[in-house]
């Protein structure tokens, strides 16, 4: 957990609203400001990340009001999960104005104009955030569908899930497993979207895609897993899949490269598990160099050094150490 923010730690002219208001708003994509000018504000921002899914949780006393007006072009769109925990919010995005009572989930794309703030003085909810180029979906399917969630049938499933992964968030992030439980939740966030979007307002390709990445994800350890198998399961051309894959803002190639990374890095991080190499091997990685390479561009680390930051085995006993890649 990384602390951006605790304004009772914070002394003399820094503890003023503004000021307080100021350091809020640097640790956030939002503008930041007071009901109330004259009004005293306590915040705390926590801040954790999930299998490189960023949580934020806020604890305000005070009337602040957070929005978004019209962010750079160039920023990525982001879909954020709001949960409350304390307090009521309001929030509203896209003419749709909703009130948030505690336990309550809204969707926002947060590249998109919105206005949120606590219907009293003080109020406490966490977010976590989804990028949508990992959604697989178009940004205006996720733009139509999000405020549309509440109606979905998997609302109450996904409001669940979400609420307590970011309420056990610290204890998460410490767990060998969240790397897989991320791709779990974007899973579910994705069925979410897709859901309250309806059939009917869905294009066919906006359909096929989820359906796409679901066969793929069941299929990341076929060492024949490429372009022209993909679009011969799903009866469409080489050319019709790129183009849809590109429709959607994500190349296929790196999506697959990057789900199979993400499931050698869950494999690696449990005990008693197969020599480095093995593990490369069976999730498309021939050349063990290059894995590693590939490994420690996307998390930071080499497979070696995550291995190692593993867990003790159940008997008590340090793990095995791991195969050399390189």
């Amino acid at each position: 957990m990384v602390t951006l923010l605790d304004s009772r730690q914070l002394t003399g002219a820094d503890r003023r609203p503004a000021a307080v208001v100021a350091r809020l708003q640097a640790g956030m994509s939002s503008r930041v400001r007071l009901r109330e000018p004259a009004a005293s504000v306590q915040v705390r921002l926590d801040a954790w990340q999930l299998g490189g899914l960023p949580v934020l949780r806020a604890d305000v006393v005070g009337p602040l009001v957070v929005s978004r007006r019209r962010p750079p072009a160039d920023t990525p769109p982001v879909l954020s999960l709001y949960v409350q925990e304390r307090g009521t919010g309001q929030h509203e995005q896209g003419g749709r104005r909703r009130a948030l009572p505690p336990g309550s989930l809204t969707v926002t794309d947060v590249t998109s104009p919105y206005d949120f703030c606590w219907g009293g003085t003080e109020g406490a909810g966490s977010a976590l955030q989804v990028p949508v180029a990992r959604l697989g979906l178009s940004v205006d399917v996720v733009r139509r569908a999000a405020p549309y969630a509440p109606e979905s049938p998997l609302y109450e499933l996904v409001r669940a899930h979400v609420a307590q992964v970011t309420r056990d968030a610290e204890r998460l992030a410490a767990d060998p497993g969240w790397p897989a439980l991320s791709v779990a939740t974007v899973e579910l966030v994705r069925a979410l979207l897709v859901s309250a979007d309806g059939a009917g307002g869905t294009v066919p390709g906006e359909s096929l895609l989820p359906r796409i990445r679901t066969w793929v994800g069941q299929h990341l350890t076929d060492p024949d897993l490429d372009a022209a198998r993909i679009a011969a399961e799903h009866a469409v051309s080489v050319r019709q899949l790129y183009r849809l894959c590109s429709a959607a803002g994500f190349s296929l190639e790196q999506w697959v490269i990057d789900q199979r990374l993400e499931g050698a890095r869950a494999e690696l991080a449990r005990p008693g598990g197969r020599p480095i190499a093995a593990v490369a091997r069976s999730w498309g990685f021939g050349d063990p160099s290059h894995f590693s390479r590939r490994f420690r561009a996307a998390f930071g680390t080499t497979p070696r050094e995550w291995r190692a930051q593993r867990p003790p085995t159940p008997s008590g006993a340090p793990a095995p150490a791991p195969a050399r890649t390189e």
